[in-house]
């Protein structure tokens, strides 16, 4: 079976306290038929410590990359930054402040390999307990998010499609939509 290549993109801006263990839980997926050959990092304006947690992982691994924008504008922006670095014939997006479970990655992008199939994307399901007010509103918030994306998609968290967009408009504020 053919191996496909694909890269990764994650816009942060002060993610410090989910960063690493998001890019730890991504270098270690399983990706069947894909070579994950990088991982690119935009951080947008950063006033914590993210850009030198991500420092110190390109150490331990050459896949991680790190764009630094002095100045946030935008997520498009970011975007179009990471966009224009891409080498992978798959791109994945991921959200900075998720937390990534084993196998996504290979589920995300296994049905881009169909012919007239152009995104895919994950379903968020939120880590917070229903025994709380706050706790129950979220996932009832998630659930139903879920279900209207059966019947009309609405992806954005993580999402994966073909390298075939170079850019999208900066003013734009679903990146999920233009795409």
């Amino acid at each position: 079976m053919m191996m496909h290549t694909c890269s990764i993109g994650v816009m942060a801006y002060n993610e410090a306290v989910n960063i690493k263990s998001l890019l730890l839980d991504l270098l270690r997926q399983q990706t069947h038929n894909f070579l994950l050959v990088e991982i690119i990092v935009v951080a947008s304006g950063c006033t914590d410590s993210t850009q030198d947690i991500i420092t110190g992982l390109q150490k331990e691994d050459s896949r991680i990359r790190l764009i630094i924008q002095e100045q946030r504008q935008g997520k498009a922006a970011a975007i179009n930054l990471f966009l224009k670095e891409a080498k992978g014939e798959f791109i994945v997006l991921v959200g900075s402040d998720l937390k990534i479970v084993a196998d996504v990655l290979s589920k995300v992008l296994e049905p881009l390999r169909q012919p007239g199939l152009g995104m895919t994307g994950g379903r968020p399901v939120p880590v917070d307990s229903n025994t709380s007010f706050m706790g129950y509103g979220v996932n009832l918030l998630w659930r139903l998010h879920h279900q209207l994306s059966l019947s009309r998609p609405k992806l954005g968290e993580f999402v994966a499609f073909k390298n075939l967009v170079k850019e999208i408009p900066k003013e734009t504020a679903v990146d999920e939509a233009y795409l």
